[in-house]
């Protein structure tokens, strides 16, 4: 009996015999008839990838919901492409905001099962919003979002433990909990995606197949500049490309360095929320 006390108590249970949990204004129990106190296997990774059957209905029908969201993400994002892109041979650097952010929220309610399902399919979606990309930006988009996915789990809810439905009873260990996981993931991110979009770009390289109308930007007329004065007598493929490569890619992670700590900041801060709703659906 005596354990079971010391279980009980926690920092949001108050002294004045209003008991407060840690999401809703009184203290109330789970389905089984248990406090709903913060446990150590609240941070079991297994959380976010085992569910039970109740929990698999509303994750279903909650990955319905975030891709709703996130297709209206997208939408959004395409009037900032209006006003800006940036081609790089086959490929149009993506500078979407919006519906990775809502993905990567995702992750929080549904799982990275439901939310990388969602990542693979999204960019095509977008797609048939915006038929001005060319089928190649969006081969990179879905493999990038399924990494996108998998990356922030791996850092945030594997190594750090993080839990899906309780923050730590700790604040300081909390905070430290949600945003070093960043410092992973940002990085790591960044490089799968540049790796993939320069794979992406060599192969269209070699293949010969190129569309004047995506090749006007700055960088692409200073690269085909340079090639023209610098290798017109070489013709050494090779080289051409690792030269190529070497801007695309600073230009590449560049983008993505700025578009990956920007989701990462939003999710860190807006990922307790859907704590929220995870918490009644358990």
């Amino acid at each position: 009996m005596e354990d079971k006390k010391e279980q009980h108590v926690i920092p949001e249970h108050k002294e004045d015999g209003k008991k407060h949990d840690h999401y809703h204004g009184e203290h109330h129990f789970d389905g089984q008839g248990n406090h709903d106190d913060i446990l150590d296997e609240d941070f079991n990774i297994k959380n976010s990838i085992y569910t039970s059957k109740r929990n698999l209905i509303f994750r279903t029908a909650a990955a319905g919901t975030f891709l709703a969201l996130a297709a209206i993400g997208s939408a959004i994002d395409m009037f900032g492409e209006r006003f800006f892109k940036l081609p790089l041979n086959e490929i149009i650097l993506s500078i979407r905001y919006f519906d990775i952010l809502i993905i990567c929220l995702s992750i929080a309610s549904i799982g990275p099962v439901f939310s990388s399902f969602i990542g693979v399919i999204m960019p095509w979606i977008h797609m048939l919003m915006d038929g001005d990309h060319p089928p190649l930006t969006h081969v990179v988009d879905s493999f990038g979002y399924f990494s996108v996915v998998w990356i922030l789990w791996f850092f945030y809810y594997v190594v750090f433990r993080n839990s899906y439905i309780h923050k730590d009873k700790n604040r300081k260990k909390d905070l430290f909990k949600r945003y070093m996981p960043l410092v992973g993931f940002i990085p790591v991110s960044v490089i799968v995606y540049t790796a993939f979009t320069i794979l992406i770009i060599f192969i269209t390289d070699q293949s010969g197949h190129h569309h004047d109308d995506h090749d006007e930007s700055i960088i692409n007329k200073i690269i085909s500049y340079h090639e023209k004065h610098e290798h017109e007598a070489q013709g050494d493929e090779w080289d051409l490309f690792k030269e190529k490569a070497v801007i695309y890619s600073f230009t590449i992670a560049g983008f993505e360095l700025v578009r990956f700590s920007i989701c990462g900041a939003l999710f860190v801060i807006l990922e307790p929320q859907m704590k929220k709703i995870n918490h009644r659906y358990r």
